[in-house]
């Protein structure tokens, strides 16, 4: 079984290091009941200056991640090249539909390999639908979940009734809600890692410990995302049920500010910080609220430095 979990996380594991634009192709076989997207560019990441400093700091001593790379053929840092993930939110389940998500990736895939591992050591089933064959298991809650590569270069990972509705939709393509698209095309074109959700902050706010959390309960969408280069620009945009409810979460964004620059004496990470958020943007136009913050690249590399850890992922 840890063989096949290690398989599923690789179709995760570029995003540790990697941003994104819009890949239509990936984006055609997202379900039309999708509420949150969001994509990663592994390879734009990759020549960046923080991506190439990633790499650079990689460890190479992680015995299952090159075992697995050995019997797959696949190397996330090199044959990845976008994910696109999808969830259909938590309001799905009280709406009578079931609750979805999908992780998509395009890449180079030895299928073959990947194949054998999964059932000879994953524990995997192949399941043949629609012409493709579905490598099939459970989570700990018996839930069943699939990984297949429904066109060449293409994997997906999902629950079994999704992946079946992406299958289903390469001949009779799927229609996203119009709104959903339409952010996705500004922000997604505009950023190297972006995400877009129809869901309302209410279910993040009442699973959040902090009780600054509750302004998320105003939040009717939003949508962010993060552009490389030697400046890191990121942006978080929501629109919210009031402009009072908008106001809220523009004091909370404001407070939390005010919280890391008044650590700036006693924390070398939080100083760091501080210096970018005095310079943030924050505005509350009617319902909708704004912010962006720059921070140079080589003090995201320095804050990364000061983590423990921080660079321990596998090479």
């Amino acid at each position: 079984m840890r063989h096949l979990v290690v398989l599923s996380s690789l179709l995760l594991a570029g995003g540790f290091s990697a941003m994104a634009s819009v890949d239509s192709g990936l984006l055609a076989l997202v379900p039309s009941g999708a509420k949150i997207v969001g994509s990663l560019d592994v390879t734009q990441a990759r020549h960046s200056e923080f991506g190439q400093y990633l790499l650079g700091k990689m460890q190479s001593e992680d015995g299952h991640f090159q075992e697995m790379i050995s019997e797959t053929g696949f190397d996330p840092r090199r044959d990845l090249q976008t994910i696109l993930f999808e969830a259909s939110g938590p309001g799905a389940a009280s709406a009578g539909m079931s609750s979805s998500f999908a992780i998509l990736a395009r890449g180079n895939f030895d299928v073959a390999r990947i194949k054998t591992l999964a059932t000879s050591k994953g524990g995997a089933t192949i399941v043949t639908y629609g012409g493709i064959d579905m490598l099939v298991t459970k989570d700990g809650s018996h839930q069943q979940k699939a990984v297949a590569f429904p066109e060449t270069g293409i994997a997906v990972m999902a629950d079994l009734t999704t992946l079946k509705q992406m299958i289903d939709s390469r001949a009779a393509p799927s229609v996203l809600d119009p709104d959903l698209i339409s952010k996705i095309n500004t922000v997604g074109a505009n950023n190297d890692a972006w995400f877009v959700s129809l869901v309302g902050g209410a279910f993040l706010a009442d699973h959040a410990a902090a009780p600054q959390a509750k302004a998320l309960q105003g939040v009717v969408q939003s949508s962010g995302g993060v552009k490389l280069g030697s400046t890191i620009q990121t942006t978080f945009d929501a629109v919210a049920r009031s402009p009072q409810d908008a106001t809220s979460l523009s004091d909370v964004i404001r407070f939390m500010a005010s919280m890391v620059q008044l650590q700036r004496q006693n924390n070398p990470q939080a100083n760091i910080l501080a210096g970018a958020l005095d310079s943030m943007t924050l505005e509350t136009t009617g319902a909708a609220v704004h912010f962006a913050v720059a921070l140079p690249e080589k003090s995201l590399e320095q804050i990364a430095d000061m983590t423990p850890h921080s660079a321990s992922a596998p090479n």
